[in-house]
């Protein structure tokens, strides 16, 4: 349902911004305000799916946990606690791939060893002042993936 309203948002926006370019009668600063929408959407949509990943996680359900992290990397990268969701991402991954949490794996264990240690390292290397870092490179060498060099932004 939701990614039905935010395809439609974006539809509109995408439309609307069409026929906008055409018309020169507005003020230029209402097209400024115009697009603030679409990322106030992405902003309470992904605030929505790390709660629900946050749900899920605790409750084991890994899969739907990382389903939703997922769905968040994937629409709004500059989120600002992308980071907690690279977190339970990596994690979720991790677990899964020992076969742990209540829902039936949906891959290899393999498959998602790699999500993990992809995941983690780039929490470990975009994120470097994270609270969730020292974990992330805990995990890291638990999957016998060596922790990469923190890049200081």
């Amino acid at each position: 349902m939701k990614k039905l309203l935010l395809v439609c948002c974006l539809v509109c926006f995408v439309a609307g911004g069409a026929a906008r370019a055409q018309d020169t009668s507005k003020p230029a600063n209402q097209d400024l305000e115009a697009n603030a929408l679409p990322d106030e959407l992405l902003i309470a949509d992904a605030k929505k799916n790390l709660k629900a990943a946050q749900l899920y996680y605790t409750r084991k359900a890994y899969v739907g946990a990382l389903q939703r992290c997922e769905e968040t990397m994937a629409v709004f990268q500059r989120f600002n606690k992308f980071d907690e969701v690279l977190y339970i991402a990596g994690m979720s991954s991790a677990r899964l791939s020992r076969k742990e949490g209540k829902q039936p794996p949906t891959l290899a264990p393999e498959k998602y060893l790699i999500l993990a240690r992809q995941y983690l390292t780039q929490l470990v290397q975009e994120h470097p002042k994270s609270g969730f870092r020292k974990r992330a490179e805990e995990e890291l060498r638990s999957i016998g993936e060596p922790a990469p060099q923190a890049n200081e932004k």
